[in-house]
């Protein structure tokens, strides 16, 4: 199946101008979806605490990053992860680590594809917030997003959108999922502050209202945050110099491996070749978006559960890395 065919397939609306019926349609139905999903007893994390954990280890799990508007490189992605296969069996799934838009060519159709896979396959998709679908919470210069909107629907109809369906949308997306004994999966990086999740004396984790306001507290920091291996005058965090959010040392990452029982943090946020690594092997970051970083490499992870049950270190999880090369427009 050609990358073409998938979008004639699947989403035949891309190859023009998408109604904005249809795209408020999809981002509702998605955010219903997701709303429906912290009330249901598959996952832990109930109520509006933004934390998922899954019941078990998925059969098949695909993680993708950042993907910034970089439409062609999703949609090849989903084809070489054969999407609708894979996605049928709730046992596997797709991770989405967050940044769908801003920068790239086609943000509004990177958000119509990642909300329809969500309407559609509910049980297997998994949609995280990145720092960029916090735009009310902490500004920032590169949200061009209502300019696409705007260019494309006009004002008065991009405004709408973009109040009545995008923010609600983003304001549901999660901010951590923990995959029981094996990964702990954010966007940016680790709060610097002890607000890990407390555990109940069965093992499981609390998700009331004091996590909450915990994590509420911390979200700068889990969508901002980046690792770095030296830290000024030897402290567990420096401020960073993004504007928002603080660099983080290997302590921090060491307490909330040890406090969520993870092996692994995997997140997003940082352009890179595709993938790098820190703290010595504790964490991984995965990058998916090609077109507005030219000098970088973009890459996703597809692994099995037998190897992700086998793998203790970054090191033994790069043969399942996967690189999307950069392609000429195909839409």
């Amino acid at each position: 199946m050609s990358i073409s065919s998938v979008s004639k397939k699947y989403f035949d609306q891309l190859s023009g101008n998408l109604p904005p019926r249809v795209l408020m349609d999809v981002i509702g139905n998605a955010r219903a979806t997701l709303e429906a999903e912290r009330l249901t007893d598959k996952m832990n994390g109930r109520g509006k605490v933004p934390v998922l954990e899954l019941d078990s280890i998925p059969e098949k799990l695909i993680l993708i990053g950042d993907i910034h508007g970089d439409l062609q490189s999703l949609l090849w992605t989903l084809k070489e992860i054969n999407f609708d296969r894979l996605l049928r069996n709730p046992d596997n799934k797709l991770i989405f680590l967050g940044d769908y838009v801003d920068r790239g060519s086609n943000s509004i159709g990177v958000l119509y594809v990642v909300c329809f896979l969500k309407q559609k396959f509910p049980d297997s998709v998994f949609l995280m917030r990145g720092n960029h679908e916090a735009p009310m919470e902490f500004p920032f210069s590169s949200h061009d997003l209502p300019l696409e909107l705007a260019r494309r629907y006009g004002r008065e109809i991009a405004k709408s959108i973009y109040v009545n369906n995008i923010l609600p949308l983003f304001q549901s997306l999660s901010l951590i999922v923990l995959i029981p004994k094996q990964l702990l999966i954010v966007h940016g990086g680790l709060p610097t502050a002890e607000v890990f999740i407390p555990k109940s004396s069965d093992g499981s984790y609390e998700v009331g209202s004091a996590a909450n306001n915990l994590l509420i507290r911390s979200m700068e920091e889990i969508l901002w945050n980046d690792p770095i291996e030296h830290t000024s005058k030897g402290f567990d965090w420096e401020y960073s110099r993004r504007g928002y959010g603080k660099h983080f040392g290997i302590t921090v990452t060491r307490k909330w491996l040890n406090a969520t029982g993870s092996k692994l943090v995997i997140r997003g946020h940082e352009p890179c070749q595709g993938f790098k690594v820190n703290h010595q092997g504790t964490i991984l970051t995965l990058f998916s978006c090609n077109e507005s970083y030219p000098g970088y490499q973009a890459a996703y992870l597809k692994i099995t559960r037998e190897q992700l049950q086998n793998a203790n270190g970054v090191g033994e999880f790069v043969p399942y890395i996967n690189r999307i090369p950069k392609l000429p427009g195909l839409l």
